[in-house]
């Protein structure tokens, strides 16, 4: 036996050692590449044997060289087989057969001798940046916070109730996975009855449509839930057990115009419409900010409890707020309140609430209706729309029934002053029988509607209309109120002027989402459909076109304006919408001051139009945009 025999028995020995002992080739297919050239060198070395052994012995070739060239071919074929296994991908029994990959990596990485697999129950690289412990599973999208996976749980979470092993206990760190499998704080969804309409092509972010689909109020069913504990539904502190098939004493509908998906019951045991209900659902609310595309909700509900808490602060002995226009001052606290859903009997701010509400019924019922106390005619025609919108979501949030006849004769007040036009002017003295005077809306058939001052009045009426009770006048005024509106619209531009549609050239007034909000509020008085949806979307891009450098401390920053473009963006949704809480949320939260009141903004408007009331007109212009995500009226 010659020495090439020798060599090429040895060699071929040491390969098929190498590779079912150690099984470094189907590792790395760099090492199996080589293994394979060493393969061929060891079969040309094996044949060179054979055929010197062949030549040397005539009469046939002993059996050391036929096993040393048969081992050669078969090491070459398990060499080839191990490049191929690495070369080909994986199937999907073997991926997930595969380590659940290390917080950060992505699919292909190293992990634990073995390749990270794509992940078929988050549809995300598994472990990669967008699915690590923590991210919540609610994105839209292939590669948003881990994908909506099948529990609505993030990836790693999954992973743990799936497999515990491999994502590692409830506490701690898993030396699989590199990261804590501790549990992430659960989201509450509550479903389609808080959210937007019921026909919206995407429930979690749109609101255009129609409450078709909803159920009237007054439903028994509306009010059923399961005897199962774990499932006890909660509003506040009011909590349904069981079926209750006796129907509650729920505010009277109009007609059966008014519908209700998820009529929720406040902690004085209030039905409040739907519009109203995220409100008082606290386990929920920092579902609805999340939801909304709020980036830091505890921030913002942290800046609007600091906010109440500074206004409780500034209430005045008798109840109300401000020093010149106490009548509006104290119906913006209020509906900021209201707004949180504290009411009377809430630990915190229930005495300032019961105390506010006294004071503007107990005004109202002096003036015969009038809730304004400075006889600046522009400052009475705001505080009238202002303070009787916080008094009508008062009766309507806690249904005292000292505050009704007040509210019917305020209401009634603005009824009567709505001019021909379907809008409303400022205040003025007007002659009356026998040589009398007495203070109304102006009348004047020359002078068109002030669109500010009837956004005000517009807000009022509707939400004296969500309560349920019985006002003359108020639907067709509402009607009316809204055809004013298109009156001041400029198709041109897509926005809502000031007196006339050519007022909307002049920046200075900004009155946009007064047009939008009116549009949005209520259902009669539209040209069509088709119209109502093509004024709100110019409508929605006028204000972000108009708002495209937004900064509290700009020149351009106008808190008045804003307070009604977030409202008519958040009704509309979408993109519109996401476009402008971007900017909106953050630029609030940090504008605000360590007390919980927000500073002079950029222009100065809430200064000049708020004098000695200014620091609380901004501040609770303020807190209701940070509100917009559960108090909104649609």
């Amino acid at each position: 036996m010659n020495t090439k025999t020798i060599l090429s028995l040895v060699f071929s020995v040491t390969l098929v050692l190498a590779i079912l002992g150690n099984q470094f080739a189907v590792k790395m297919w760099l090492l199996a590449a080589v293994l394979v050239l060493a393969v061929l060198g060891v079969g040309i070395l094996a044949h060179l044997a054979f055929f010197e052994e062949k030549r040397k012995r005539r009469h046939g070739v002993g059996p050391i060289p036929w096993l040393t060239l048969g081992m050669s071919y078969g090491t070459l074929l398990m060499s080839l087989a191990s490049l191929l296994y690495l070369l080909l991908p994986p199937s999907s029994s073997q991926a997930q057969e595969q380590t659940i990959a290390k917080a950060g990596q992505v699919a292909g990485d190293e992990t634990e001798g073995s390749k990270v697999p794509v992940s078929d129950r988050t549809n995300v690289d598994s472990g990669g940046e967008t699915a690590r412990l923590g991210s919540t599973g609610r994105g839209e999208g292939e590669d948003t916070l881990g994908g909506a996976n099948e529990d609505n749980q993030n990836a790693m979470r999954e992973a743990q109730v799936h497999d515990p092993d491999i994502a590692g206990a409830n506490q701690g760190v898993s030396d699989k996975t590199k990261v804590s499998a501790q549990n992430v704080q659960e989201v509450i969804d509550p479903g389609e009855s808080d959210l937007g309409l019921a026909n919206a092509t995407d429930n979690a972010i749109e609101r255009v449509g129609q409450d078709d689909e909803n159920m009237d109020v007054g439903d028994p069913n509306a009010l059923r839930f399961d005897e199962d504990e774990e499932n006890t539904l909660a509003f506040d502190n009011t909590v349904f057990r069981g079926k209750d098939e006796r129907p509650l004493d729920l505010p009277k509908a109009k007609g059966d115009t008014v519908r209700n998906v998820g009529v929720a019951v406040n902690s004085l045991g209030i039905a409040v419409p739907k519009s109203m209900s995220g409100r008082c659902d606290k386990l929920g609310r920092i579902s609805r900010l999340t939801r909304a595309g709020v980036r830091k909700p505890e921030s913002v509900e942290r800046a609007v409890v600091k906010s109440l808490d500074w206004l409780t602060a500034k209430q005045n002995d008798d109840g109300s707020w401000g020093k010149t226009y106490q009548g509006a001052m104290t119906g913006f606290a209020l509906l900021c309140y209201l707004g949180h859903c504290d009411l009377t009997d809430s630990p915190e701010y229930g005495e300032a609430v019961a105390k506010g509400i006294k004071y503007l019924v107990e005004l109202g019922d002096e003036k015969d209706g009038w809730l304004y106390v400075t006889t600046n005619k522009h400052g009475a025609a705001y505080t009238q729309g202002i303070a009787t919108y916080a008094m009508a979501e008062a009766y309507g949030m806690t249904e005292k029934d000292f505050i009704l006849p007040v509210l019917q004769k305020a209401i009634r007040r603005i009824v009567a002053g709505q001019k021909e036009d379907g809008g409303w002017y400022y205040l003025e003295a007007r002659k009356g029988p026998d040589n009398s005077s007495f203070v109304d809306f102006g009348k004047n058939k020359n002078s068109a509607s002030d669109t500010s001052v009837s956004g005000w009045q517009f807000q009022a009426l509707k939400a004296a209309y969500n309560t349920g009770a019985v006002f003359h006048g108020l639907e067709p005024a509402l009607e009316a109120a809204v055809k004013n509106f298109y009156r001041v619209y400029s198709p041109k531009n897509g926005g809502f002027g000031y007196r006339k549609a050519s007022d909307t050239n002049n920046v200075t007034h900004k009155l946009t989402g007064v047009g939008s909000l009116g549009l949005q509020s209520w259902k009669h008085g539209h040209p069509s459909e088709e119209q109502k949806q093509e004024t709100l979307k110019k409508a929605m891009q006028h204000i972000l076109k108009n708002n495209q450098g937004m900064d509290y401390n700009s020149g351009d920053a106008n808190l008045y304006s804003w307070y009604y473009d977030t409202q008519a963006l958040y009704n509309y949704g979408g993109a519109y919408w996401s476009s402008w809480n971007r900017r909106m949320e953050p630029i609030l939260v940090n504008a605000q001051l360590a007390d919980g009141s927000w500073p002079k903004e950029g222009d100065g408007k809430t200064s000049s139009q708020g004098k000695q009331d200014a620091e609380i007109y901004r501040t609770t212009l303020c807190t209701l945009m940070l509100e917009v995500y559960y108090r909104y009226v649609y």
